[in-house]
């Protein structure tokens, strides 16, 4: 590591000296405090290395929210194994493709994943499958990778700008994008956390989000660095998460519609006022951030982001410009541009830009695709938006090309849903758009032109498209029709959009 550099790793050591005796990590009936942190970190990473793990190879991580996955995320940092962190939502043949670019060594995984695990062992050819429950047949207990030795490591830290985290994108064109992340992208993120929300805020955080999402792992890690508590929720419920923000005195939780609505909907049946709560921030409707805002002594944060930004890179209060995405964060700059990656005067609409020390590094073994989207020294976000005079971000839509469903913090790529409703044998021709929903912000709806004879439900369209791909990208709703607007040859998808967008 270089002198100018402060690693996560560093954080740890520099937490467990400062904070020793204070809780940092709470899952279920486990309870660390800083002081045993760099303990069960440095047992993992020697351990890791005992097995023959070295700097810069990949270990696929399929876990839900847990103490585990935290840890093992702090042992790469101080070895420089990449993390492959897959989403827990989609099907085995969408983390296949993963898996097959990114070729990790092995697999961590729990008991409740254990099928995908079966089917996606042929991709490992050493067969190295970790479970965190128990050992099996196809696997080896969790508890092997650690090594008896707590004493800190001799090798030399990997630098901060290095691989560390590859969080795959939505799939644009069918086959996922792997978001190489870095610890200085992650510091930086919490940087952001720190200067905008405020220490204090974020001192009790309830990891609600899953780790995989660049918004629960940030907002994890940014109040672990500030020396807060972090307190898992392995798997979403809102009963479980009132009870442990009232009895933990937790601060804060990053929110996906309808995470917030649901909290707030049983904090009301069991009469908490959720008297800890100071920030929540994520992506909501208004309703929802007006009852938060009614109902408690919280303050909603909205912004703009993205994985390959590592969370937000425009923040603010939601009261503070409504409709906005807020404003450039302290480790961002933001621009618009034309087609021609020319600045636009202020209102014009235009793509939006960004760069900053939370920018990613690279989309994994795809040098094409990272030169493209990070041309003249800019990330192009694909998303469309303007800046008014004070600069705050209005968020437009999508570009054409890059056309984006927004379903309970998932992105949805239409053209992705197209392309397995065009192998169904009775689906002729159609059109995947975004509707307004109350519950997820955007549903999946798919417009089907069906051929000749056919008798297709909507259920078993739906079906069809849930057992090639993952359940969040069916359509919650379709409809047929008997042709789609057309225009050079291909579907008008505003067209589409203006007559079944309801």
């Amino acid at each position: 590591m270089a002198i100018r550099e402060h690693s996560i790793y560093d954080c740890i050591l520099r937490n467990a000296l400062n904070l020793s005796g204070e809780t940092a990590l709470v899952s279920g009936d486990l309870r660390l405090t800083f002081s045993e942190i760099p303990i069960h970190v440095n047992c993992l990473a020697r351990g890791l290395l005992n097995t023959g793990f070295e700097k810069g190879d990949r270990i696929a991580v399929l876990l839900n929210n847990c103490a585990e996955y935290a840890l093992l995320l702090a042992a790469c940092t101080r070895i420089g194994v990449v993390a492959v962190c897959l989403n827990t939502r989609t099907s085995a043949g969408e983390m296949r493709m993963v898996l097959e670019s990114t070729k990790p060594k092995a697999l961590l995984f729990q008991t409740s994943f254990e099928q995908q695990a079966e089917e996606l062992r042929d991709v490992f050819p050493h067969h190295q499958f970790y479970c965190i429950d128990e050992a099996s047949i196809l696997s080896t207990s969790f508890d092997q990778l650690l090594d008896e030795n707590p004493a800190p490591l001799t090798e030399p830290q990997p630098g901060v700008d290095e691989g560390w985290l590859i969080i795959p994108t939505a799939a644009v064109d069918g086959v996922p994008k792997g978001a190489l992340l870095s610890q200085r992208n992650v510091l930086a993120s919490a940087a952001v956390h720190l200067h905008h929300f405020g220490r204090d805020a974020i001192k009790g955080h309830l990891l609600a989000l899953p780790i995989f999402h660049v918004m629960g792992l940030t907002s994890a890690w940014a109040t672990f660095i500030g020396g807060g508590k972090n307190v898992v929720l392995k798997q979403f419920d809102e009963k479980e998460a009132v009870r442990l923000i009232d009895a933990e005195q937790l601060t804060y939780f990053a929110s996906f519609q309808p995470i917030l609505e649901r909290v707030l909907d049983s904090a009301k049946e069991t009469g908490s006022v959720l008297k800890s709560l100071q920030v929540v921030y994520g992506l909501e409707g208004p309703q929802n951030i007006k009852r938060l805002q009614e109902e408690t002594n919280a303050v909603f944060w909205t912004g703009f982001g993205q994985a390959e930004t590592t969370s937000f890179v425009t923040a603010s209060p939601a009261s503070e410009r409504q409709g906005t995405s807020g404003q450039a964060t302290l480790v961002n700059s933001v621009a618009i541009v034309n087609e021609l990656d020319e600045s636009v005067p202020t209102g014009e609409e235009g793509e939006i830009v960004v760069r900053g020390e939370n920018i990613f590094l690279e989309y994994w073994n795809m040098p094409e695709a990272t030169a493209y989207a990070q041309r003249n020294s800019w990330h192009h976000t694909g998303d469309i938006g303007r800046l008014d005079d004070d600069g705050f971000l209005w968020y437009i839509k999508r570009k054409a090309e890059k056309e984006l469903i927004k379903t309970g913090g998932e992105n949805v790529y239409p053209g992705e849903v197209e392309s397995v409703l065009l192998k169904h044998a009775e689906i002729k021709d159609c059109c995947v758009i975004g509707v307004p929903d109350k519950t997820w912000g955007e549903a999946v709806k798919a417009v089907c032109v069906l051929k000749k004879g056919s008798k297709l439900s909507e259920k078993e369209v739906s079906d069809y498209v849930g057992g090639q791909i993952a359940g969040f990208k069916k359509p919650r709703k379709v409809e047929f029709v008997e042709k789609l607007p057309r225009e050079n040859d291909e579907v008008d998808r505003e067209a589409a959009k203006a007559k079944w967008g309801e």
